[in-house]
């Protein structure tokens, strides 16, 4: 254990940056959030939004289940499905970024050189997630007390993102020993995240709505999910569902299950190794390696991005077989609940499309953003190859045009392989015949193509322009902006106008008898001006800025 504290004292600055960013996210967010609907949404406005959150398991999928028309309860049920998927990838990225990540770059190796004990990396990583996930939960805590919501509750809501984020930082943990790379034990650890968010989502989807439509008991599969332990809990909930901790129990035994996994696995493995051996390269290289006569190294550029674009694929293929399957259930289901089916075929109709097409579209919604993050992250790819390789690659007749161009072309086709294999999938497992239903998944996929080709932009903008930020300015221009877009209406009224900053909420709506696509074609000329900027400058900087 020697070196333990100077370790810990190590990994608290180098994150200083980083806690700073993510409590403004996170505590920010649930504090912008209770004070917008406290402000903006009385009792009877408060029991309308219940009501259409029970009514629609689309909004159940994406929210969760409501447990009352408090404040606290609609703000639990409005943000902490968001709130608790955050956490996880803070301390799943954290905990990659201090253990495979600093072998790849060889920072492991190097303290491990000096008098460190055995155990000391570990615990000081282990020490300072705790810290840094107690900071982000303490001033979410203090920030819920101080607007007046109950102590019990905020206690509560404070201890089910504490569990989640402990979970989620031995996952990731866990991702490290096992994955050759931080890129792949990230993206690992991601897909644990969002499988705990789906699984959630699904069991509040086939959930059992009360008479009033002020709570939903949730289905079974929610207990599967850590995200849905907290949500069980109640922190918030009304009478008679008083706030109950038994489920953070779960937390207790997940965390001591991977926790002792983790030590085992520790113990075992040399430093630099993993559970899965990186697979050696061949010899020689394929012929379509080279480049394009136009400059251009598609070849090389879609060989590096191979895995990413099919495990971006895989997921909208995963998303497309969910949608397909659950549609009919809960179409079912609604059809033994008449009063529920009459309100949810109301709503409906004034949004252009029935039951299954809405709940299609919300599952949708999810895979835009995950195609938009396929598109951005194979450009930003760039800025890492740029730094590890650019001197040799740029060599050779590569044109530094050809160069971010097939990076480009590359980020298009892993976002339209996402959004092809999820519509044609949703179509087979509905078995759709008409085509009305094909057309119908046709214009959901459509709607998507301007937010793609507007983060395709920003991520050409940020190798361009500001190559040193792209690790985490890229991310937070896509989530951060996803939130706005799917928050701002709960702030109220004076707060309307910051909506129309996130792209978002320019999409047309593919359910509506006449789409309005004036916000579309708005996004898709931001995006080529931007593109076009971008490649000039690329063209004329420094590669190794």
């Amino acid at each position: 254990m020697t070196g333990t504290g100077l370790l810990l004292a190590a990994a608290l600055r180098r994150d200083r940056l980083v806690v700073v960013l993510w409590v403004v996210g996170i505590a920010g967010l649930w504090a912008a959030g209770v004070g917008g609907v406290g402000a903006a949404f009385d009792e009877s406005a408060r029991r309308g939004l219940v009501a259409l959150l029970s009514a629609q398991p689309a909004l159940l999928l994406a929210r969760g289940a409501p447990a009352g028309t408090g404040l606290g309860a609609v703000m639990l049920v409005s943000t902490y499905a968001y709130l608790a998927v955050m956490v996880a990838f803070m301390m799943t990225f954290f905990a990659v970024r201090h253990s495979r990540g600093d072998e790849d770059a060889g920072r492991a190796e190097l303290v491990r050189g000096t008098a460190v004990g055995r155990w000391a990396p570990l615990v000081a990583t282990l020490l300072a997630g705790a810290i840094e996930l107690a900071v982000v939960c303490g001033v979410t805590l203090a920030a819920s007390v101080a607007l007046g919501l109950p102590p019990l509750g905020s206690l509560l809501l404070a201890a089910a993102l504490a569990g989640v984020g402990v979970a989620a930082m031995l996952v990731g943990l866990l991702a490290g020993q096992v994955f050759p790379t931080s890129r792949a034990a990230n993206g690992a650890a991601a897909i644990v995240v969002g499988v705990w968010f789906f699984v959630r989502g699904i069991g509040d989807a086939l959930g059992e709505p009360s008479a009033d439509l002020t709570r939903v008991e949730s289905a079974w599969l929610s207990w599967a999910s850590p995200i849905g332990w907290g949500a069980l809990a109640h922190p918030y909930a009304d009478e008679p569902w008083a706030p109950d901790g038994t489920p953070l129990l779960l937390f207790v035994a997940a965390a001591v299950l991977l926790g002792a996994i983790v030590l085992v696995l520790e113990a075992r493995r040399e430093l630099g190794r993993s559970l899965l051996p990186e697979r050696p390269g061949r010899g020689a290289g394929s012929a379509l390696l080279g480049c394009h006569p136009g400059g251009a190294p598609v070849g090389l550029t879609g060989r590096l991005l191979l895995g990413a674009t099919v495990g971006w694929t895989v997921v909208g293929l995963a998303l497309g077989v969910m949608a397909g399957r659950l549609a009919p259930i809960i179409a079912s289901a609604l059809d033994d609940n008449p009063a529920l089916a009459a309100l949810v075929s109301r709503l409906g109709e004034e949004g252009g499309g029935d039951a299954e097409a809405t709940f299609i579209t919300a599952l949708a919604g999810i895979l835009g953003v995950i195609a938009c993050a396929a598109a951005m992250q194979a450009v930003l790819r760039l800025r890492h190859e740029e730094q590890a390789h650019g001197e040799l690659l740029l060599a050779t007749p590569v044109r530094r045009s050809g160069w971010l161009g097939s990076h480009l072309l590359l980020g298009a086709l892993a976002a339209l392989t996402t959004l092809a294999g999820f519509t044609v999938v949703t179509g087979a497992s509905l078995a759709a015949s008409d085509d009305d239903r094909w057309r119908q998944l046709v214009d959901i996929a459509v709607t998507h193509l301007p937010l793609v080709a507007i983060y395709l932009a920003v991520g050409a903008a940020l190798v361009a322009f500001l190559p040193s930020t792209v690790t985490w300015l890229g991310w937070v221009l896509l989530v951060g902006l996803m939130l706005v877009g799917e928050f701002a209406p709960l702030f109220g009224d004076a707060w309307a106008w910051i909506e129309n900053i996130s792209p978002f909420h320019w999409v047309a709506n593919p359910l509506a008898a006449d789409p309005d696509w004036t916000g579309s074609w708005w996004l898709l000329g931001v995006a080529a001006v931007l593109l076009a900027a971008s490649v000039l400058r690329f063209r004329r900087r420094d590669a190794l800025v």
